[in-house]
């Protein structure tokens, strides 16, 4: 019985609000949304609406910085005899080929940081096994630009190649050195 006493003294308790005399009620928003449900009094929790951002104007309504009216023009380097090269990129490779030997042409920047190029051909015909290494010819870079020429020896006879142009450069910032592709051939067949 006494359980049962307790159960219909909480109860009405419970469903009242713990003794509230307050009652839900509802108010309209700010912005003419829908109303809300004030639970109990006292100030508004702020709104879910992004407070707008205030200022002045920019002058220039594109929202870019004005270009400076001294700009300076680009100036091309090089001459006709000696075009700008930019990254080091060098223009394909030209090759015409002998019985056992390739003689290949390509330009030569001669910037500074060029130590040497490398010259090897690449056989374009399939072999059961180990292909052989023709290995590499050494250039040393001119000191004014230009074409350079190198010929490969010791190539097999009515054999596809194809010429490679390697350049090694000192790394910037660094004490060691890079290679890298900068010219190609098309294939070639020695006779």
């Amino acid at each position: 019985m006494r359980r049962l006493w307790l159960g219909l003294v909480a109860a009405p308790l419970v469903l009242g609000g713990c003794g509230s005399s307050e009652t839900p009620s509802a108010a309209p928003s700010e912005n003419g949304a829908a109303p809300w449900v004030v639970l109990s009094t006292g100030k508004a929790a702020p709104s879910s609406v992004p407070a707008r951002a205030t200022g002045t104007r920019s002058p220039f309504p594109s929202g870019f910085l004005p270009l400076p009216t001294n700009t300076p023009t680009a100036k091309a380097t090089g001459t006709s005899t000696c075009p700008p090269v930019k990254g080091n990129v060098i223009n394909g490779a030209d090759a015409t080929v002998g019985a056992t030997s390739g003689t290949v042409t390509w330009y030569d920047p001669a910037t500074s940081n060029i130590v040497e190029y490398r010259i090897t051909a690449i056989s374009q015909d399939a072999k059961l096994g180990p292909q052989r290494d023709v290995g590499w010819t050494v250039v040393t870079p001119g000191t004014t630009c230009g074409y350079k020429t190198a010929t490969v020896t010791g190539l097999d006879r009515r054999t596809r190649y194809v010429f490679s142009v390697d350049m090694v450069t000192t790394r910037h910032g660094s004490d060691g050195t890079l290679a890298a592709t900068v010219a190609r051939s098309r294939v070639v067949t020695t006779s």
